[in-house]
Parts: structure tokens; sequence; C-alpha cells
């Protein structure tokens, strides 16, 4: 009896073990589904902001880009009045040297002023659209447009990259540092490269006529180093030559990243925004 009882007791303990590892394990598993999709969040508005207005500021006021590029994006939603007055209020504010974190925003609605320390902390603690962290994937301007959400095969599914055009055999490099996930053939990427940066997120090269050979599974590359030459494999077999360059968040979405790639155009190769350099003229073309 005292055998059995015994037995007992440690099936009881066993299953009290496995029941607190399943609930703990589900609860760092939620915990990491959360932050991926909080990541995931950050970074589609990161590509909501308008390239030409951070490449505007950039460009003019290189120090504090981040401050600028912050209030006018804050601010898109608003009447033209009110956009004045966030102008008169917290632009001149910035002009005249004021730290951001030292602004009077009296005046302002609540709303814009979370709203613009949401934006001034993303562009912190995300580096994409810093100078110097990232990188254009070719040595070269190219054509290339905003066709993210097309259609493809007639409907059936979405374009989920961006489309550069050049030709055949044209150089294409890593945007970043990270880590070679996958290569080679696939049905619609034809001859590709998968690159898990270091900032998690996975940069897709598809398309390519060539793969560089130094390049296998695991392997750490750096920004900048050759991942292969542009062609028109796979289900591009019947388009011009082009790179189809994708980007892949933690949560399996897919980002847009035309708004990146025209910033680490301008950062390459000194692009000018199509905007003039006015606060007047930015805000009423693009907020």
């Amino acid at each position: 009896m005292n055998t059995r009882l015994y037995n007992l007791g440690k099936l009881r303990q066993s299953i009290l073990v496995i029941m607190s590892i399943l609930l703990i394990s589900t609860i760092i598993w939620k915990l990491f589904i959360t932050k991926n999709k909080i990541i995931a969040k950050d970074y589609l508005l990161l590509a909501s902001i308008s390239p030409d207005i951070i490449i505007a500021f950039q460009q003019n006021k290189p120090e504090l880009w981040k401050d600028y590029v912050t209030v006018i994006t804050a601010g898109q939603n608003l009447t033209v009045e009110s956009k004045e007055n966030l102008l008169n209020t917290i632009l001149i504010q910035l002009d005249r040297g004021i730290d951001f974190q030292e602004l009077n925003w009296y005046g302002i609605d609540k709303n814009i002023r979370k709203s613009a320390q949401y934006y001034r902390t993303l562009f912190d603690k995300y580096s994409v659209y810093t100078p110097g962290k990232y990188l254009f994937p070719l040595a070269q301007t190219c054509y290339y447009i905003d066709t993210y959400g097309a259609d493809r095969e007639g409907g059936l599914r979405s374009h989920q990259g961006t489309d550069l055009f050049d030709k055949k055999g044209t150089p294409i490099f890593s945007v970043c540092q990270g880590t070679v996930e996958k290569l080679g053939w696939n049905r619609l990427g034809g001859e590709r490269v998968g690159v898990r940066g270091k900032d998690g997120n996975y940069y897709y090269y598809a398309h390519l006529e060539t793969i560089n050979q130094d390049l296998f599974i695991s392997k750490e590359i750096n920004k900048g180093e050759l991942i292969g030459t542009m062609g028109n494999t796979g289900d591009a077999i019947t388009t011009p030559v082009h790179l189809h360059f994708g980007i892949e968040l933690l949560n399996g979405e897919w980002l847009n990243p035309y708004p990146l790639l025209k910033v680490w155009e301008y950062q390459r190769f000194d692009i000018t925004a199509k905007n003039e350099w006015c606060y007047f003229g930015l805000i009423e073309k693009t907020i």
C-alpha cells in the first residue's frame, strides 16, 4: 500500500511538473509572439512615413532630422490651420535649437504630442533610416517604382516586394549584416538568396542570374558583400531582367521595402528629394 501511495504521489508530482513546464512554455511563446507583433507594427509604421520627408530633412537638417520628421509626420492628418499652428509652435522651437524632449507643446492636441513622441522613439529604437546602417543593393541608381501589393498570377497572390530593373549581370549586394539562411532555386524566385539580418528581419533577393559562390547556408555576411547578379530566373523568365527585393518581418508579414530603398538610395547616391526644402512646401505636398 505504501509503495502504491508513493507511486501515486510521484505520478501527481510528475504531472504537476509537466503542467508547469507547459504553462511556462505557453506564456513564453505568447510573449514571443506578442513581441514580434509589436516589432512588426513598428516597422509597418516606419514604412508608412514619406521617404521624401526623410530625405529632405537628412539633406538639410542632418543632425536633427529625426526631430523634424517626427513632428511633420505626426501632423500629417491635421487641417491646414492646425498644420500652420504646429509649424509656428513646434518647428520654430526646433529651429531655435530647443531639444526635442524640452519642447513646449502648449496649444497642440495631446494626441499629436503622443504620436510625435512615439515616432521619435521608433527612430531611436530602429536604425532602418539611420545613415550608414543599411545599403542600397546596387552600386548605381536604377529604375523601380512602388508596386507592393499589386496582383500577381491573376490575383491569386500579391506582390510582396519591390522590383529593381537593370541589365543582366548587374551585381547585387547585401543591404545589411546578417546570416545566409536560404540559398538556391525555388519556383517563384528562381535563383535566390535569403539573409537573416542582425535586426531579425529576413531579406530576400530573387530572380538572380548567378549566386556568389562564396555564400553558403549559415555563413555570416557583411553589409555590401556580393549576393549575386541580376537576372530573370524563376517566374520572371518572361519579364525584363530585375531584382525582386523583399523584407519579411519576424511575425511572417512582408514589409513594403520601397520607402526604405528610396532613403537608402539617397544615402548612397545623394538623390535629391522631390519636395522643395521649405516647411510649408513639405506640409502642403506631403502631410
